[in-house]
């Protein structure tokens, strides 16, 4: 604890400061022992004068108050006079205030001269005369106080006098002092308090020792000037409660109005900018010009001793020198020296050390002149060719700018926080900009992309995000810039669950269009693919395309029958080879500009069913690139669809995380603003053995999907997504309810064909798990059957696979021989490892060991190779349970639990017993207790509760 002490150098209590309260002086003995000296020899007829230097706030006046006491004053006359500013133009008002009762000591009187008339009086009792503040003495007394001072060492007189010496303007002109004899000249410049001057001052004002905690709290914030730390002890100052409290109001903030006054208009406006724009990076741009450039123009250099002279405008003058660059530095340097600022980079503004003093020195701005501030900013930033992110923050503080510039800046800005994954920045630069002058059409095409971003941030900002683009298909005159508006709308209200509204958005379009082939085509193709939103409108659109077709000699657009096409294939009644000819076909022709987006994402699409990936992603590449709308045209969405659902099929499941990761913002794959991302998202996690991530991005997309029915494609994909999730958790019951619940959507839909969602071999797989054979030979038979009909070595190998699972046997085993070869042929990895594993099992089943173990085997390795965790796990456990010796490469850490450890310990971790995991998994309660005790042995751990910590533990 600090606390005041009754040492030489322990503070020393007057009445009556500025405050109301006592005046404690700390470290200031040195000081008034001095003026004690002086005062002993003025006594004796040879008077000096005392300077008393220092800068703003340091506690002249307090000095002075202490030296004017009766208790301190040796006996001598007093006479006081406080030199202000607004007296400085009237002449000898010092002087008058040192005369007292009789004659005054300012002009000649009865022919004798003013220091005469002092030494009369001084003779009677020797004079002890204070002059506080002598820089704004007037001329005349200025030049009587120095004749004074000449003559002293012959009068009973102390003169003492205060002087403000800031670092900074003040330091550049002329000191009171300067040409008086050293034989009478005394000087002393104060020095701001220690840490444990401060605490002394504290304990002094409170009445009560100070915590060593808070007289630091209050040490940092001042930087030990008396005037700032005496002002935190009044009462409306509240830091000083039982607990350090917010920033200080009241006194405090009073107590530096009145410091800023002190140091003058440069160097206060200087303290303000540092405070607004604390840490704030600004490249070739000098806190000088920031300050010149709101100090403009110039005025004439100050005066000393006399007033200020209004400049060459008319406008008043600042008492100081209009050359930022020769004063700033010391005064920030003056500043650090106190420790109010801390060290930073050199290209960016100096950061105060405590938030109370910034805080203060901003209550005197309005709000307009920050903003003034922040524009000033702006514009030398931009002037001296700054990046655009750098201005762009500026402009943020800031109404309006209203430079040509400043919209570009904002937009541009905008645009480089998207590609970086940060909308929700770019959402606020955006709605920024719409302040700035625009033309109709810049507003229109703001609005657009300002409503996109809006809506991929789900609720509630897609609610303005709608908004926003019906306003700017209200603004846009070209037909080609509403079309791209109405587009966008139509894709957000879609995704709200409005497609009916969406549909009469684009109704609009067609009757506005009806003249215009090219743009009507692409109304047609947009109507169908947000009609696939739901259900009913998808098919009501697709029977309305089918009756044009019907009608028309030459047929639909290449756009619309791709549509058809698409809607064909899933409902079983084409080929792969044959959608593989008509995608040839259509890619072949001519497209016009409107349509060739929609265009390229249907035939990227039934490219990537067909399983012709590298088309597929040829396609995808040539429409992403080509695309220079509005990111929520549906064409865009879909070929990123497209472009995830290839990873997967590829089992490039680390790939796809890295992408949609650099494509979302801060908040991860959490924010991708598209189900089926969102869908495969949630795969690729459960396969890379990140199953609590996968979870927390299947629940959030549940709860920002549209309620837009149960025959929404968004709400088909993301129960699919669960239901593979469930599966790979082993809650084999909720895996199948949610699988049987996607497969009764998509029926609904008239999606028959397993190349989306095969749900059918999935729910299969459930059964067999749960013992029940025969809806799994069911349901494996129907897959097949429609497999057989599109005919890929993906689509059949999976049936062949699930099929001979169910039948079991020599013929099952013959089945999923069968399925092996053909998978293997077209080295199709993610489906081949399933059914390795399927056919090590069975092999293993029919005696078959050390053939079970090469084919478990290659399964692990092929699993290893594109990272999939999950099918690992599950190779692993049979290969272990075959008898092989087990992978002494990952005997430890998390990584190291096969499939099965890993869900008996999730159930675990979520508070299931023992013999509640042996019924969800369906297994023996010895086998559970095995699993837990060599799960523990991995982990490197002892007790259950201690598996939620190290279950999704990076490794190292």
């Amino acid at each position: 604890m600090y606390s005041g002490g009754t040492a030489a150098g322990a503070a020393a209590t007057v009445p009556a400061g500025r405050a109301g309260r006592q005046t404690v002086l700390a470290e200031r003995q040195t000081v008034l022992a001095e003026a004690a000296r002086l005062a002993d020899l003025a006594r004796h007829g040879a008077g000096r004068l005392l300077v008393i230097t220092g800068s703003s706030g340091i506690g002249r006046s307090a000095l002075l108050d202490a030296v004017a006491a009766p208790e301190v004053s040796w006996g001598m006359t007093v006479r006081r006079a406080a030199c202000a500013p607004d007296e400085s133009g009237h002449p000898h008002a010092v002087a008058r205030q040192l005369s007292g009762p009789g004659p005054e000591f300012g002009p000649d009187q009865d022919g004798r001269a003013p220091w005469e008339l002092l030494r009369e009086t001084a003779v009677r009792r020797p004079l002890l005369l204070l002059v506080d503040d002598v820089q704004h003495a007037d001329r005349e007394s200025a030049d009587w106080l120095r004749q004074l001072a000449r003559r002293l060492h012959r009068l009973p007189v102390l003169l003492v006098v205060t002087e403000r010496r800031d670092p900074g303007p003040t330091d550049l002109l002329p000191p009171f002092g300067a040409g008086l004899p050293a034989t009478v000249l005394q000087s002393r410049r104060l020095a701001p308090l220690s840490r444990a001057g401060s605490a002394e001052l504290l304990a002094g004002r409170l009445g009560r020792p100070v915590s060593e905690s808070l007289a630091e709290e209050c040490h940092r914030a001042t930087g030990g000037l008396p005037l700032l730390l005496t002002a935190l002890t009044c009462p409306e100052s509240r830091p000083l409660g039982a607990a350090l409290g917010p920033v200080p109001t009241g006194a405090f903030r009073e107590a530096v109005g009145h410091w800023l006054a002190g140091v003058g208009e440069p160097a206060a406006t200087t303290a303000r900018t540092m405070a607004e724009l604390s840490g704030t990076r600004t490249g070739t741009v000098t806190l000088a010009d920031l300050v010149a450039a709101q100090l403009a123009p110039p005025v004439r250099p100050y005066q000393p001793y006399g007033p200020a002279v209004p400049d060459h405008a008319g406008g008043a003058g600042h008492p100081e020198l209009p050359d930022h660059s020769g004063w700033l530095p010391d005064w920030v340097q003056s500043l650090r020296a106190l420790g109010l600022l801390l060290p930073g980079p050199a290209d960016a503004l100096p950061e105060f050390a405590h938030p109370w003093l910034p805080a203060a020195l901003l209550a005197g701005w309005s709000d307009q002149r920050r903003a003034e501030l922040h524009r000033s900013a702006a514009t030398l930033l931009y002037g001296r060719g700054e990046p655009d992110g750098v201005v762009a923050e500026q402009l943020m503080r800031t109404e309006v700018c209203g430079a040509e510039w400043a919209a570009d800046v904002l937009i541009g800005t905008a645009r480089q926080a998207q590609r970086e994954g940060g909308r929700e920045y770019a959402v606020r630069l955006l709605r920024r900009a719409l302040r700035e002058p625009l033309s109709q059409c810049r507003r229109g095409t703001v609005l657009v992309e300002l409503g996109c971003l809006e809506v991929t941030l789900g609720p509630p900002e897609s609610v303005n995000g709608t908004r926003h683009l019906a306003e700017a298909v209200r603004l846009h005159q070209s037909d080609e810039a509403v079309f791209e508006a109405a587009n966008a709308l139509g894709v957000a209200l879609a995704g709200r669950g409005e497609t009916a509204a969406a549909l009469d958005v684009l109704e609009d379009l067609a009757e506005r269009f009806a003249d215009r082939a090219d743009l009507a085509h692409a109304v047609h193709a947009a109507t169908a693919l947000i009609a696939s939103h739901d259900g009913d409108s998808w098919i009501q659109v697709v029977e309305g395309v089918r009756r044009i077709e019907a009608r028309s000699a030459t047929g639909v657009a290449p756009a619309a029958y791709g549509l058809l096409t698409e809607f064909d294939a899933t409902s079983g009644r084409l080929s792969a080879a044959e959608v593989s000819r008509r995608v040839v076909e259509l890619t072949a022709q001519p497209q016009d500009s409107f349509s060739a987006s929609y265009l390229t994402a249907s035939a990227a699409t039934l490219a990537q069913w067909a399983d012709r990936l590298d088309l597929a992603d040829r396609l995808v590449a040539e429409g992403l690139t080509a695309h220079r709308g509005a990111k929520l045209h549906p064409a865009y969405q879909c070929l990123l669809s497209v472009r995830a659902e290839s990873r997967v099929m590829r089992g490039q499941f680390t790939l796809l995380l890295q992408e949609l990761a650099a494509a979302s913002d801060q908040r991860g794959v959490l924010s991708l603003g598209n189900a089926h991302l969102t869908s495969q998202a949630v795969i690729a996690l459960a396969e890379t053995g990140h199953p609590v991530q996968a979870r927390q991005l299947v629940a959030a997309g549940f709860e920002d999907s549209p309620p837009s029915g149960p025959s929404s494609w968004e709400m088909n994909e993301l129960v699919y997504a669960r239901g593979l999730l469930h599966l790979a958790d082993g809650r084999v019951t909720e895996a199948l309810a949610d699988l049987l619940d996607c497969g009764r959507r998509q029926l609904e839909r008239q999606v028959l064909s397993p190349i989306v969602t095969p749900w059918r071999s999935a729910a299969a797989d459930c059964h067999l798990l749960l013992g029940q054979v025969g809806p799994a030979a069911e349901l494996a038979a129907e897959e097949l059957r429609l497999a057989r009909v599109w005919d890929t070595p993906r689509t059949v190998g999976r049936a062949l696979r699930v099929h001979g699972a169910a039948t079991g046997g020599r013929q099952g085993l013959a089945t999923v021989q069968e399925a092996v070869q053909l998978l293997r042929a077209d080295g199709l990895d993610v489906e081949l490892i399933p059914a390795l594993t399927t056919l090590g099992r069975l092999l293993g089943g029919s005696g078959q060991r050390a053939a079970a173990r090469e084919a478990l085997r290659e399964a692990v390795s092929r699993a290893e190779r594109i990272g999939a965790v999950r099918l690992r796990g599950v190779a692993a456990d049979l290969l272990l349970a075959s008898g092989a010796k087990p992978d002494r490469q990952r005997q430890t850490g998390a990584g190291a639990l096969t499939a099965g450890e890993q869900r008996v310990c999730r159930l675990a971790v979520e508070g299931n017993s023992n013999p509640e995991i042996a019924e969800l998994l369906h297994l023996a309660l010895r086998t559970v207790e095995t699993h837990l005790t060599n799960s523990f042995r991995k982990l490197g751990i002892r007790r259950r509760a201690e598996l939620a910590g190290v279950l999704e533990a990076p490794e190292g």
